[in-house]
């Protein structure tokens, strides 16, 4: 367990909690590694939900600009590496994850909190790429698929900042929260209270249709729905339905 970045597991729900207050939570290269192994241990035994956090003071200031000043550049490239990786694996995660973000995410910070599904936000939350302030490059792709182009280039090619209300209307974050713990909380039960299964493959397949187009989606779709019919949740849903009540979903 890194002492800086944590998982913890709880029933059917596991929990990332980004823990560097002293430096703003930036990231440096361990926690980039130890996140890549978190997040390998969540793809082999899949919880029901992920939850994505930090302490105060806020999300996620980035990367780790002092790990920068005498980086060469075979560093760099094993870092930004390991940080692509990550994303992949958090965006791919068969589990829904739910981003809960305190305050500023920016760089880096703001990539791991739009790679959450869900992001609810706090009042003073705030979002940046300031990466050409520093003289390197913000990566661009997750970003524009989530907002479109015309609202990243806005974002990009200006390194502003992004407030929480702005945010809301854009879809960098799904909710804004007075209470972000509660409005967390209510939101976890409420996706707790879903088939697992069902919902591993409908984030399949947002990512098949994200990736390889709305005809591979459609096929996954279709396989999907047919394997469904055969599992013990299926038929409880089914059940339930029938007899006026609560299904109750075991994931088999």
């Amino acid at each position: 367990m890194h002492e800086s970045l944590r998982l913890s597991r709880n029933g059917r729900l596991a929990e990332l909690t980004i823990d560097r207050p002293d430096s703003r939570n930036a990231i440096d290269f361990s926690m980039l590694q130890a996140l890549e192994g978190y997040l390998e241990d969540l793809h082999a035994d899949p919880p029901h939900l992920v939850l994505l956090r930090a302490t105060d003071p806020g999300f996620c200031a980035g990367i780790d600009l002092k790990e920068s000043r005498e980086a060469s550049s075979d560093f760099v490239r094993t870092r930004v590496s390991t940080m692509h990786r990550c994303l992949h694996l958090m965006r791919s995660l068969p589990s829904p994850v739910i981003g809960a973000i305190n305050g500023f995410a920016v760089g880096l910070g703001c990539e791991l909190a739009i790679s959450a599904d869900l992001r609810i936000a706090t009042p003073d939350a705030r979002f940046s790429y300031p990466e050409p302030r520093v003289a390197v490059p913000s990566p661009t792709q997750h970003l524009v698929w989530l907002i479109g182009l015309a609202k990243a280039q806005d974002m990009l090619l200006t390194a502003r900042w992004i407030e929480a209300p702005e945010a809301e209307q854009w879809g960098l974050a799904t909710h804004i929260a007075d209470d972000l713990d509660r409005a967390v909380s209510e939101l976890s039960d409420q996706i707790l209270r879903l088939a697992p299964l069902s919902m591993r493959r409908t984030k399949e397949n947002l990512w098949i249709t994200m990736t390889d187009g709305i005809e591979a989606a459609s096929k996954h779709h279709q396989d999907g729905v047919t394997e469904a019919a055969d599992t013990e949740d299926r038929k409880e849903a089914l059940r339930a339905f029938a007899e006026k009540r609560q299904p109750e979903f075991t994931g088999r």
